[in-house]
């Protein structure tokens, strides 16, 4: 019986056998390969059609991306929000600004003002705008790219803070960012990282985040929260491309991301020595 391999397609890890992050597909060798594999790891960039042309020969792999790219941008997150039943902010998605102001001109904000503008994607706070009047939005939709999605957000009183939690497979990484009773938290706004501030409420974030991540099937990313009350944490955003500097920088991501990759590998040998491979590993429908 053949010992189990994996396969990498990730330069910077090797494994047993390493492809080449451009390797032929249609190849029938490469497609064995990957067949035959206990797993494969991705590579850390990959367009949603190679990613797809790897993973329908896989039976397992690292990280998984399906929700990365089936729910891109913030309006398809709300839906992905919704669909899990969540706690999120009340929104109201648009196509484009047109559709927006056409919007705005019969029917207010969900909760009325103020509100909160954001354009599809874009980070840093870049395309989120705090809206107190008309006026306030009809000069912030002038900021967006006109023909792209947008959402109008239900204001959420966050106490000059929200929680940061960063999932790596198993491993989450919390902390608040806090911008001193500013609208924006973000630190390249000038917000400040804490780590040790209200455990409680990050131990409630992280077990939050690992439900939505286990039915999800969501490996890799950074989640905003926010707890405007007693209630449970209300999901604000994921973050896929998120900053590291409450990671320790460049080497503490990769520290996390090199050991996220071996409890997958850890995982996936424990199922073939336990008789619980299944085969092929099934891409995780998200219901919705």
């Amino acid at each position: 019986m053949q010992e189990p391999y994996f396969v990498s397609f990730h330069p910077g890890i090797p494994m047993e056998e390493n492809l080449p992050v451009f390797s032929p597909l249609e190849d029938p060798k490469t497609q064995e390969i990957l067949k035959s594999a206990a797993g494969v790891l991705i590579p850390s960039y990959v367009t949603p059609r190679r990613y797809r042309s790897i993973t329908q020969w896989c039976r397992s792999w690292f990280p998984r991306l399906d929700a990365r790219f089936d729910y891109c941008g913030k309006t398809r997150q709300t839906t992905l929000f919704g669909a899990q039943g969540v706690r999120h902010p009340e929104s109201v998605t648009f196509q484009n600004a047109t559709e927006l102001m056409e919007h705005a001109t019969s029917h207010d904000p969900p909760g009325g003002y103020p509100c909160v503008l954001k354009g599809d994607t874009g980070g840093g706070g870049s395309t989120v705008f705090p809206i107190r009047t008309p006026a306030d939005l009809a000069r912030c939709v002038e900021r967006l790219p006109s023909d792209r999605p947008m959402l109008l957000q239900r204001w959420v009183h966050h106490g000059g803070m929200d929680l940061r939690v960063v999932v790596y497979g198993r491993q989450a990484v919390s902390y608040f960012r806090i911008g001193g009773g500013r609208f924006y938290n973000n630190v390249c706004r000038g917000g400040r990282l804490d780590h040790e501030k209200r455990p409680d409420l990050q131990q409630r974030g992280i077990d939050a985040v690992r439900a939505f991540c286990d039915r999800t099937a969501i490996d890799v990313a950074g989640f905003d929260l926010m707890f405007p009350d007693s209630g449970e944490p209300v999901f604000i955003e994921i973050n896929f491309r998120f900053g590291r500097k409450g990671l320790g920088g460049t080497p503490g991501h990769r520290r996390f991301w090199s050991r996220a990759v071996e409890q997958w590998r850890e995982a996936r040998l424990d199922e073939i020595r336990n008789g619980s491979d299944g085969g092929a590993c099934a891409r995780q429908p998200i219901a919705g």
